[in-house]
């Protein structure tokens, strides 16, 4: 069901990426369904390894810049090639800012500078303020890394072509989950402590009543007869609200942080909920 070595790589660089877990996680998975449902697509590691591109998908994530992303990859990977060529050969650090400061109205033309200024800012981190703005800076690299790989790119397109791409809250999207439907929820993670906070991908960040809200929901896609996995740190408060449910630990490695002794071996959870 799953395949780490010919599967389609995500986009981005994006914090909590699944891609170096997906061995540990996908043993805990099932390996028939019906229909796959991601109410937090992020990088879309988990996806991408599907074998099978003919289960019906439902994606889902809440930043719009993710969402445009995606559907431009989907419906117009030769025109984001071309915008990000032509980015690339203006790469600067005054041009990076100019670019920031910009909000393009294009589709193209804003995929393209969500996939540069992920690329080549500070560390490969997202982080948006509290208007909604994308405020990471300058990653200073001498020349522009490469802002996409032709291949793995149809492949992303190819691999999106029959999914149903949607920017709406996660609860919207788990309520259309039902009888044999895989979901699996990967939000931004509950803090281990109160300055170690990471969740800025959208304005709003995601607080204790969404990961109470979140618990409640994929319960009830349960009850319809959902297999549903919880991706999420292991602060207490995560293993309390699922105390009713099989807990899992996942060891994973923190590579995103402003300090490098702050990378390294963490602990993880993996809630799986089924009847």
């Amino acid at each position: 069901m799953f395949d780490f070595e010919d599967r389609a790589r995500p986009l981005l660089k994006w914090a909590g990426g699944k891609s170096s877990l997906l061995p540990q996680l996908t043993i805990h998975f099932p390996q028939n369904f019906n229909r796959y449902v991601e109410p937090f697509f992020g990088g879309g590691a988990v996806y991408f390894a599907l074998r099978n591109t003919n289960i019906p998908a439902i994606l889902n994530d809440r930043n719009q810049e993710l969402f445009n992303l995606y559907l431009v990859a989907k419906n117009h990977p030769t025109e984001l090639m071309n915008a990000l060529n032509t980015l690339t050969k203006k790469y600067s650090e005054q041009f990076y800012y100019e670019l920031r400061s910009e909000n393009p109205d294009d589709a193209i033309e804003k995929a393209a500078r969500t996939v540069f200024l992920n690329k080549t800012g500070f560390n490969g981190l997202y982080r948006q303020n509290s208007k909604g703005n994308f405020n990471v800076p300058f990653g200073k690299r001498v020349t522009c890394p490469a802002l996409y790989d032709y291949d793995n790119l149809m492949l992303v397109s190819q691999k999106l072509e029959k999914t149903d791409f949607k920017n709406l809250d996660f609860e919207e999207i788990i309520k259309q989950s039902g009888e044999d439907d895989f979901v699996y929820c990967d939000p931004p993670y509950e803090p281990l402590s109160t300055t170690s906070s990471f969740n800025a991908y959208t304005a709003g960040g995601f607080s204790q009543n969404d990961q109470v809200r979140l618990r409640d929901a994929c319960a009830a896609a349960v009850q319809r007869g959902a297999f549903v996995a919880v991706s999420n740190s292991s602060a207490e408060f995560i293993k309390e609200i699922y105390k009713e449910w099989n807990v899992r630990i996942i060891k994973a490695k923190r590579n995103i942080n402003s300090k490098a002794s702050a990378r390294g071996e963490i602990d993880e959870v993996l809630v799986l909920m089924t009847k």
